[in-house]
């Protein structure tokens, strides 16, 4: 271990060990349950996109915070305070384009996948290069993860990581590999709910430790309670790169083409609480994942002040050394829950629950790509449920083993005196500017064609990888925020690569001519064709009805598979019309919609039984129903 002043006791290290074993055996039998839930790779995919918008987007909260946050932000924090949280506080720029735009796109044209967007909206060459892409840009995240839980476990017991990291992916693999994207969701709540309770935890000791929330605020230096960097003076780490880099194209590539948040927002039973979902990880599930991950950060920034001011360790807690400061998480925990191991196990597990959360999403998004692009559009598009299944689960494998190869590169990188930080943008920022820009144009330029498309991407990516050794090329566009000298450029590289892209894709549209017809549906302006192909008929009904809920289930075998008889009434409260498409889920809103589907009703009229639905045995067994317990329904459109 680098760090000297961390150093547990054997006893110890095996309380922490044992809480750690017993999380990791426990996440694992949860999430491996779910595999019953599974019954084609629609299932295992997207859930057969039954979800209430509040598990999803309380599961997208561990999802969002990975193994790399508490160490990265923790190390931000204590090198600049407070203004560590701007990263996850930038996401307002996309998300209006995000909800308004992209999300309804996607639903109503049941996309699976990024790049069968790209293939609809433009060719199969795009595919081809999107595919590429963006399967590079997931997977640098699948070895990102593994590579700091690594270096975490590396500074705790001093395991070497190709020890450590096999067997965290090991563990993951299971319930990823068999439980598909209904145990990720379900994991990742609790999970959520976990990362949350163990990071308030440790700054509630940090907090005590100080001597109450004054002492922090008065040893907290002044440049550290600032909300923002300075604009320009830290090269690595300052506002004017963090908005035009990271912000823009950051913001974007998460909303637009992280295909692990895409699955998610698609296991929502629709377009509406997809939107709900969204405004509340804008408004809630971000600033509090902000102060969560970077608040120790402050913390030990606070206490190391306080030291010096005092003169020595203050009273009743070790003196805090921190030379390596990617272990500023795990050092100040230490310190602060006065080397109590119960305590730092909890909060050690909950590290581990922001890994694992964030690379079962990545591994089943992998998956979903190869399933979706590779397998079935080119080497078996008429493979039985069980076998589709089968290479979704090898595949799973694949993915974990290739995140796993990555750590070796990013322990290259890490010897060449980068942060944390600066380590995750430099790579990213090289990734996603051309395939940023492109979806962004197809989506909202509607003469934006294929040939451009292509041509864009190709000559995008390029320029951006060109200016890796020859950064002279970015100098015009970012002298004011670090100055020539900084060969690094890491943030305002990708602002380069967008804007390279946009001249190339402007420039090819109009000098070259596509024939090919234009699917309609996938641009802003045609999302209402989108709708109607949706639902498979030309008649639209958006007016707002009624949940209708406690009723009973009655069995009709005449009844065609996935159509529900209503009674009128019910259907006059629902605003309902036949044909419209129905959200039918258990009564019980705790299930969040694991016993749900989406079926079409008919009005039934005359003298039934008015608080009973029918509907075929294959459709309640489709939707995961109880066949005794009452359900609730609300018109979709």
């Amino acid at each position: 271990m680098n760090d000297v002043t961390l150093q547990i006791p054997e006893n110890s290290i095996l309380i922490i060990s044992l809480m750690i074993g017993i999380y990791v055996v426990f996440i694992t039998l949860f999430g491996g349950y779910f595999a019953r839930f599974n019954k084609d790779i629609n299932d295992f995919f997207y859930s057969g996109q039954r979800f209430s918008w509040w598990l999803p987007a309380a599961s997208m909260v561990a999802t969002g915070i990975g193994s790399y946050s508490f160490l990265k932000y923790s190390e931000q924090g204590f090198s600049t305070g407070m203004s560590s949280t701007m990263t996850y506080l930038n996401d307002w720029f996309a998300i209006p384009f995000f909800i308004f735009g992209w999300l309804p796109i996607i639903y109503f044209a049941r996309i699976k996948s990024i790049p069968e967007y790209f293939e609809r909206r433009f060719n199969k060459t795009a595919r081809f290069i999107a595919l590429f892409i963006i399967l590079f840009y997931m997977l640098f995240y699948v070895g990102y993860n593994f590579f700091t839980a690594g270096l975490a476990i590396e500074g705790l017991f001093n395991v070497p990581q190709h020890i450590s990291v096999p067997l965290i992916a090991l563990f993951l693999g299971v319930y990823v590999t068999f439980g598909g994207q209904t145990a990720v969701i379900f994991t990742d709540f609790f999970q959520g709910l976990m990362l949350f309770i163990g990071g308030i935890v440790a700054l509630m000791a940090g907090v005590t430790a100080l001597g109450g929330l004054d002492q922090f605020w008065t040893y907290l230096p002044t440049s550290h309670r600032l909300p923002f960097a300075h604009l320009t003076a830290n090269e690595n780490f300052n506002t004017a790169g963090l908005f035009w880099g990271e912000a823009l194209a950051g913001s974007i590539a998460y909303a637009f083409l992280n295909q692990g948040f895409i699955m998610r927002y698609l296991t929502i039973k629709s377009v509406k609480d997809g939107r709900k979902a969204a405004f509340f990880n804008l408004i809630v599930t971000m600033p509090l994942s902000a102060i969560v991950v970077g608040g120790m950060g402050w913390i030990a920034k606070s206490l190391v002040t306080k030291q010096t001011a005092m003169g020595g360790a203050l009273e009743g807690y070790d003196f805090i050394n921190i030379t390596d400061t990617s272990h500023t998480f795990l050092i100040v925990c230490w310190v602060t829950v006065k080397q109590n191991p119960w305590i730092f196990g909890f909060i050690i597990a909950s590290l581990l629950a922001a890994l694992m959360s964030t690379i079962d999403t990545l591994i089943n998004a992998c998956a979903a790509l190869f399933i979706y692009d590779i397998y079935k559009p080119y080497i078996r598009s008429d493979g039985s449920t069980s076998q589709d299944l089968f290479v979704a689960r090898i595949a799973s494998i694949l993915a974990t083993l290739i995140g796993l190869g990555l750590v070796v590169v990013f322990n290259i990188q890490k010897d060449s005196d980068l942060n944390l930080m600066s380590l995750h943008y430099k790579g990213i920022m090289i990734i996603i500017p051309s395939i940023v820009t492109t979806v962004f144009l197809g989506v909202f330029w509607s003469r934006f064609h294929g040939k451009a498309a292509c041509l864009a991407m190709i000559f995008g990516s390029l320029f951006t990888i060109y200016s890796l050794w020859q950064p002279q090329l970015i100098s015009p566009i970012s002298w004011f925020v670090s100055g020539i000298e900084n060969g690094q450029f890491i943030y305002m590289r990708a602002l380069f690569g967008m804007l390279v892209t946009s001249a190339f894709g402007v420039f090819f549209t109009y000098a070259l001519s596509d024939s090919r017809p234009r699917e309609m549906g996938l641009t802003v302006d045609t999302i209402d064709i989108a709708k109607q192909n949706y639902k498979q008929n030309d008649r639209i009904n958006e007016v707002e009805g009624h949940v209708v809920r406690s009723l009973s289930l009655e069995i009709d075998e005449s009844i065609n598979d996935n159509e529900i008889l209503v009674p009128q009434k019910h259907m006059d409260m629902m605003n309902a019309l036949d044909g419209d498409i129905i959200y039918i889920s258990d009564n019980r809103s705790i299930l969040g919609g694991l016993r749900a589907g989406h079926v079409k009703a008919k009005g039934l009229k005359g003298n039934g039984v008015n608080n009973t639905i029918r509907l075929s045995s294959k459709t309640l067994n489709r939707c995961y129903l109880l066949r005794y317990k009452p359900v609730l329904l609300e018109k979709i459109f």
